[in-house]
C-alpha cells in the first residue's frame, strides 16, 4: 500500500508545481514599424547669381611709335638770315643759312654761332673771335641779351671798324627775328661799357641798318 501512495504523491506534487508556474508570457508585440517617411523632393532655390567680375583686360600691345629716345636730341633745321662783313670792310652782307636747333641749342644761339664759320660766298669774311664762347642768349620783351665769357675781351683784336662790324653782325642777325628789337651785351653776366674801346655797349643797341646799306 505504501508503495502505491508514494508514486501517487510524487505525481500530485509535480502536477501542482506545474500548475503554480505562471504561464510563460509572450514578449510584448513590438510596435509596428513606422513607414519610412519619404522627404519631398526639395528643389534648390534659384538664388540670384552674384555678378561675375569682368575679366581683367589683357595688356594690349600698342603699335610701336617712332618716338625719339629721351637721351636723343630732337634736331630740326630752320633757315635764317645772318650778316657777314665783306672783304673790304665797307658793309654787312645778308646771306641765308640753314641752322640746326634742338633741346639744348635755341635758334638765337645757333644763328649767332653761324657767324663763327667762314662764309662760302666770295668776298665775305668772318671776324668772330675763335675762342670767344657764348654763355647764353636770352630773349625777353623784345630784348636779346648776349652773354659772352671773359675770353672775348682778350681774344678780340680788331680796331674800331672790326668792333663795329663784329657787334653789328650780331645785332642785325638777332633783330632779323621779328620778336627781337634790341640787343644787349654782357661778359660773364656783367654789363660792359665797350668791347675794345670803340663802341658804347652800356645800353642796348637797335638794328644797325647803316651797315647793310
Amino acid at each position: 500500500m505504501k508503495k502505491i501512495l508514494v508514486p501517487a504523491m510524487l505525481a500530485l506534487l509535480l502536477f501542482t508545481a506545474g500548475c503554480e508556474q505562471p504561464p510563460t508570457e509572450n514578449p510584448p508585440d513590438a510596435p509596428p514599424a513606422k513607414p519610412a517617411q519619404t522627404k519631398p523632393d526639395v528643389k534648390p532655390e534659384n538664388k540670384p547669381e552674384s555678378p561675375k567680375s569682368a575679366p581683367e583686360p589683357r595688356d594690349t600691345v600698342k603699335p610701336t611709335e617712332n618716338k625719339p629716345a629721351r637721351n636723343e636730341k630732337t634736331e630740326r633745321a630752320i633757315k635764317v638770315k645772318v650778316y657777314y662783313p665783306d672783304d673790304s670792310g665797307m658793309k654787312l652782307v645778308e646771306v641765308e643759312r640753314e641752322i640746326l636747333v634742338d633741346d639744348s641749342v635755341d635758334k638765337y644761339t645757333a644763328a649767332v654761332e653761324a657767324l663763327r664759320e667762314e662764309p662760302e660766298e666770295e668776298n665775305l669774311t668772318t671776324i668772330f673771335p675763335k675762342k670767344a664762347a657764348i654763355k647764353s642768349i636770352t630773349v625777353r620783351d623784345g630784348l636779346a641779351t648776349v652773354d659772352f665769357d671773359g675770353s672775348i675781351l682778350k681774344g678780340f683784336v680788331g680796331g674800331s671798324t672790326g668792333e663795329e662790324f663784329f657787334i653789328g653782325s650780331i645785332v642785325d642777325t638777332l633783330t632779323n627775328f621779328p620778336e627781337v628789337k634790341r640787343v644787349k651785351f654782357l661778359v660773364d653776366g656783367k654789363e660792359i661799357e665797350t668791347l675794345s674801346g670803340h663802341m658804347d655797349l652800356s645800353t642796348p643797341l637797335e638794328r644797325m641798318t647803316s651797315l647793310t646799306e
